[in-house]
């Protein structure tokens, strides 16, 4: 509930009324805006069917209680940061305008890491820090990449590198990768247009040993010896940082896990007795 709300006079909203947010007192707007004006994001993930049909059904038996949160696009009407599948539901319904709460541009790249609908998994954590660090590349170049307002919309820095190692490999295996990034992939203190390339350099190695594991993968299965967690058992015999509690260098883990890999291509069998 607004503690206090009133018809709205600026000219960035149809009218509706403004209200502050209870918890940081910002200024937000409600609305009731038209479809035709609302657009979802890119950095979205893909919609689920199942879930938009669900909206559908709740809708249909209370009404379209939850707004959608969106934040203005250059006048030209409005981009949904949150309720995809609200905006979606109400497509197929027919409605032609729907509620939305219209948040200020400062908080829109926080909103865009959030999902109060379903947890993402890795992939679409990466794939939307992937996004949004594009677009932070393209509006600050000259931005340090460990500012706090890049950690703030990206969240983790291997979830960069993993955007950009799921783009050239749709077949990683992000999640077992994520330990040893974790430990080895933090922020740079280099400007964002300087960063990008070496976090591009980076994806190619995890890419790089991807493709290792997969091999070695590969070579088990013709000994009969591969299993459905096979992957992981060999990332971790050459985890060069399994018992590691601080941050390490990016280049020299992934020059040790990467030969430790390559090691295995005579021998693949060691990766199944553990040890390391």
């Amino acid at each position: 509930m607004a503690e206090r709300s009133a018809r709205s006079t600026s000219p960035e909203t149809e009218g509706g009324l403004a209200f502050r947010d209870p918890a940081k007192r910002r200024g937000l707007h409600f609305d009731v805006l038209p479809m035709a004006k609302l657009e979802v994001i890119s950095h979205q993930r893909k919609a689920s069917a199942a879930h938009v049909k669900r909206v559908m059904d709740s809708v249909d038996r209370v009404g379209f209680l939850a707004p959608v949160v969106v934040v203005e696009r250059d006048g030209s009407g409005y981009l949904i940061i949150d309720g995809q599948h609200r905006f979606l539901a109400a497509k197929e319904l027919g409605l032609r305008r729907i509620p939305a709460v219209i948040a200020p541009r400062d908080v829109a790249r926080r909103m865009l890491t959030l999902n109060v609908e379903k947890e993402p998994n890795i992939r679409e954590r990466s794939a939307v820090a992937l996004s949004i660090y594009r677009e932070l590349v393209d509006a600050e170049p000259g931005m340090t990449e460990d500012d706090p307002e890049v950690a703030d919309a990206v969240q983790q820095a291997h979830y960069v590198t993993l955007g950009l190692a799921y783009a050239a490999s749709g077949r990683l295996a992000g999640s077992q990768f994520e330990p040893i990034l974790r430990k080895c992939d933090g922020f740079m203190d280099a400007p964002l247009a300087e960063s990008l390339p070496v976090r591009e350099a980076r994806a190619g190695r995890v890419v790089e040993a991807h493709r290792l594991v997969r091999a070695v993968s590969d070579k088990l299965k013709e000994i009969g010896a591969w299993h459905e967690f096979a992957g992981a058992q060999i990332i971790s015999y050459a985890n060069p940082l399994k018992r590691a509690r601080k941050q390490h260098s990016f280049d020299e883990t992934f020059d040790k896990l990467i030969a430790k890999l390559d090691s295995l291509g005579e021998h693949p069998e060691k990766a199944l007795r553990g040890g390391g």
